[in-house]
């Protein structure tokens, strides 16, 4: 037999044991089949009478019979079977009958867009050690042997061997079926970068309140066998673990998954590999813990030995009830800083979460049961709720799903062909968000459908034209998969009774959602829904409703074609740059990153656009620390404060954007000069504006565009500039005129001095941006921010909103932030405030500008 032959032979075996489920029983492993074929090979096979009946030729394929006990249902690859993913409480069934999804498989496009960069930030822990095992030839020592002493014996050393075994802990909650690309494309990297000597998947399953640990196959499935969670400590101290979890699911209420974890971190180093975005971990498990920052200063150092940077002294510790988990994410920076700290680098940190194992189980032990009107929410609270706390990403996938079967291979078309920029992590914002159910109506198969009135709200929110898109495009995907030349859910519906049998039945699930969304849009949607539902049966159609008509519950409401929608002009995905400033030796190195971030463009029109990035909601420290270079007292106290999402500008408010609105859209309440500032340009920032003026711009820019913008809050400002740091700068702990515009003959803490240009420069310039894609937030301009000024924070907001002065009635000191051209640098932090009238004919400085925000509130996708 030839090898391609023979591997093709092998092939086939293991995909016929994989079929009838033998591998699973048996958990077979490659090296298990390969020495079974040997063995076979070395037995040779006994003939049976009737075997020897059906042989034709002397040359055969080698076949193994496999005697089964019992029958085994083919494993089939169908959605995951499931619990309620929302909240185990919702018992209501939807309102239609749930339809099966798609019966085409679409391939899931790529969940991890960094590979690259994520075994790169392995490289940390590639060093090597002695191997306590195995030993390997010195040649050197040989041949001196030899010569010196005559004695013709090989010498041996230990073999050198990767530093650290990984245990991969796979969390297969109720979430699990999101996240089985990126773990897959996660354990691929693991296993193939070289970081470790041995690589173990391990599967984390909870039943009946009960945890169980077994082995992942590669396929991903559990295996059946039950492991103890100490043969994951490795007695030599050469093991990390690496628990992988979106940290949501009652596992993490279970005392056991907090005793396991300690019990690993005291031997191992230990991780939790965090499958959502970092604005997001305080809705998790992990807001049950005190966020902290930690170092090491020796490698492979066991949890409780990392050194905790920023827990303040005065919080007492019982450290035999305390554990402490570092939090990293797929992504290359962080995964990177962790290795660091495994390697005992001593400048590198790592997001740490600090639970106190006493008050989390008296926490979750004291909660009460969901109270029934829980259960009760309506549609329209559900989607308002889940609008106000998701992303902009999720929300524009909500309303598509809303438009089709609710399917993962409906989800993996939308972000291949309408939503490119929706990952894994929209997909569980959407799924987890509270706007769906499970069922199990269509047998042993986990159906996932929007609770009841769900969909109607979304497909009302959802502009139309949004919604028929991602009709055409299923319908297009349908229709090629049947062979048919078809691009519109009008043609494919339409011709519904055209088709042959099988056909009309791959077709019937989508037909029946399409006619339900369309009845939903109302209008000549609702009527073309009634002609096709009259070749389905049974659909419910939703009667349609002319204007003024008045319809009794429980009937719903279509909205006619005269209902106005907001839509977005365009949606994109920002690329830049981000910098950030660290210390190399004595120098100060501009090290750059690639980044992205989703927003919106406005078209102003006559050729200019109002860029805008999406805010994630979040929490932070408003001020300075008291450590904190040139600070002064109107900075204090530090204080957190929440954040809702908003979308901001991504730089100040141009020239040439304030000329298209002044002369476009009439007087409001005020008059605009339309060519105000000092230093011409129409990509320059407008400057020599008043507060008035730019509250003034806010509104006609708002009647523009039908949306309601205006001036960030203080507090807002701070939360976007900030981005997530706590450094005086975004850029870090110094700044340099090489990535903002001020004056350079003064230096910040042990930066150098740089360039004084004396005037404002264009917009963008430096072309780098924080995390959030936000530039010229220090320096350039000083920005207007809605908040009267108060010399300190004492009983400041926290919730992010304007700090108002209700008793004056005469508003005239108004607060700016981020200094400008001609300020120091320390005029520039993140946190620095200042004053300045509201409006005063004599004083019109050309320093002063502004940047707009939009709460997300106004903006349905």
């Amino acid at each position: 037999m030839s090898n391609s032959s023979f591997h093709h032979a092998i092939e086939r075996l293991i995909d016929r044991l994989d079929e009838t489920g033998m591998l699973k029983r048996l958990e077979l492993s490659d090296e298990d089949i390969a020495d079974s074929i040997w063995l076979a090979l070395q037995m040779g096979t006994v003939e049976t009478q009737s075997q020897q009946e059906k042989k034709t030729s002397p040359e055969q394929p080698l076949t193994i019979e496999i005697e089964e006990s019992e029958p085994i249902e083919p494993v089939t690859n169908r959605e995951p079977t499931v619990e309620v993913i929302t909240e185990e409480s919702i018992s209501k069934t939807p309102e239609q009958t749930p339809v099966k999804g798609l019966p085409f498989q679409t391939p899931g496009a790529p969940a991890l867009l960094n590979v690259l960069e994520l075994g790169r930030a392995l490289r940390p822990l590639m060093r090597k050690v002695h191997s306590l095992t195995r030993e390997v030839l010195d040649d050197e020592a040989t041949v001196n042997q030899i010569a010196e002493r005559d004695i013709w014996l090989p010498v041996t050393k230990p073999e050198p061997e990767r530093w650290l075994d990984l245990e991969l802990v796979v969390e297969e909650s109720s979430s699990a079926f999101i996240w089985r690309e990126t773990v897959n494309e996660l354990q691929q990297v693991f296993e193939t970068q070289g970081a470790f000597r041995n690589v173990r998947v391990w599967s984390l399953l909870s039943s009946n309140g009960k945890l169980k640990l077994v082995r992942r196959h590669q396929s991903g499935k559990p295996r059946q066998r039950q492991h103890s969670h100490r043969e994951l400590i490795h007695p030599n101290q050469r093991g990390v673990v690496i628990f992988v979890s979106d940290c949501t699911s009652k596992v993490w209420q279970n005392t056991t998954i907090h005793h396991w974890l300690k019990a690993w971190s005291e031997k191992s180093p230990t991780t939790v590999l965090q499958l959502f975005p970092e604005y997001l971990w305080d809705s998790t498990q992990l807001g049950a813990g005190r966020k902290l920052f930690g170092t090491a200063i020796t490698p492979g150092v066991v949890n409780p030995r990392l050194v905790l940077e920023n827990l303040p002294s005065w919080i007492p510790i019982d450290w035999k009830n305390a554990l402490v988990l570092p939090v990293i994410l797929p992504e290359p920076e962080l995964l990177k800083s962790w290795c660091r700290v495994m390697s005992g680098t001593s400048n590198a940190r790592v997001p740490i979460f600090l639970f106190d194992l006493v008050f989390v189980q008296k926490q979750y032990h004291a909660q009460p049961e969901q109270p029934e009107s829980k259960k009760e929410l309506s549609a329209e609270i559900r989607v308002r709720q889940f609008l106000a706390t998701t992303s902009i990403t999720a929300q524009q996938l909500a309303g598509m799903m809303a438009a089709a079967p609710v399917n993962l291979s409906v989800v993996n078309l939308i972000r291949k062909t309408l939503l490119p920029e929706a990952t894994p992590v929209h997909v569980a914002e959407v799924y987890m968000g509270g706007l769906l159910a499970a069922t199990d109506s269509q047998g042993k198969e986990q159906i996932y459908e929007f609770l009841p009135g769900v969909r109607q709200e979304l497909n009302q929110a959802m502009g139309r034209n949004e919604t028929t898109a991602v009709l055409d495009a299923i319908s297009g995907y349908i229709a090629e998969k049947i062979d048919r030349p078809i691009r519109s859910f009008r043609a494919l519906l339409a011709l519904l009774p055209q088709y042959e049998e099988e056909d009309r039945e791959k077709i019937l699930p989508f037909a029946q959602v399409a006619v339900e969304v369309l009845a939903n849009l109302g209008g000549e949607y609702a009527k073309f829904a009634r002609e096709v539902a009259r070749n389905i049966t049974p659909v419910p159609v939703p009667p349609i409703v002319e204007p003024g008509e008045v319809k009794s519950e429980p009937q719903i409401l279509i909205n006619t074609f005269d209902v106005a929608f907001i839509d977005i002009e365009e949606t994109v995905m920002f690329e830049f740059d981000v910098a950030t400033l660290e210390k190399d030796e004595n120098e100060w190195v501009i090290k750059k990153q690639r980044q992205q971030a989703t927003g919106i463009v406005e078209d102003l029109g006559d050729g200019i656009k109002l860029e805008l990035v999406e805010i994630p909601a979040g929490k932070f420290l408003m001020g300075s620390p008291e450590d904190e270079l040139e600070r002064s007292s109107d900075e204090s106290p530090q204080h957190e404060v929440n954040i809702s999402a908003f979308l901001m500008g991504r730089y100040p408010i141009t020239q040439g954007q304030w000329k298209a609105i002044v002369n476009n859209v009439p007087k409001i309440q005020r008059y605009l000069n339309s060519n105000p500032s000092y230093f011409k340009g129409d990509n320059r920032p407008v400057e020599r504006v008043y507060w008035y003026d730019a509250v003034e711009f806010c509104t006609r820019l708002s009647r523009y565009t039908g949306r309601n913008y205006r001036l960030p809050s203080e507090a807002e400002w701070e939360y976007a500039c900030r981005a997530g740091t706590t450094t005086p700068f975004h850029f870090g702990e110094t700044i340099t005129t090489d990535l903002a515009n001020y004056d350079g003959n003064n230096t910040y803490r042990q930066g150098r001095k740089g360039k004084y240009r004396g005037k404002t420069t264009p917009v963008g310039s430096f072309a780098v941006a924080n995390v959030f894609g936000l530039y010229d937030m220090h320096g350039n301009v000083c920005e207007w921010c809605e908040d009267d000024w108060y010399s300190d924070y004492e009983n400041a907001p926290n919730d992010g909103s304007p700090w108002r002065d209700h008793q004056n009635t005469i508003e005239t000191i108004k607060v700016i932030r981020g200094g400008w051209w001609g300020y120091d640098p320390g005029g520039c932090r993140s946190a620095s405030r200042n004053l300045y009238f509201t409006d005063d004919a004599d004083d019109l400085e050309n320093f002063i500008g502004f940047r707009v925000l939009l709460i997300t509130d106004n903006l349905k996708w």
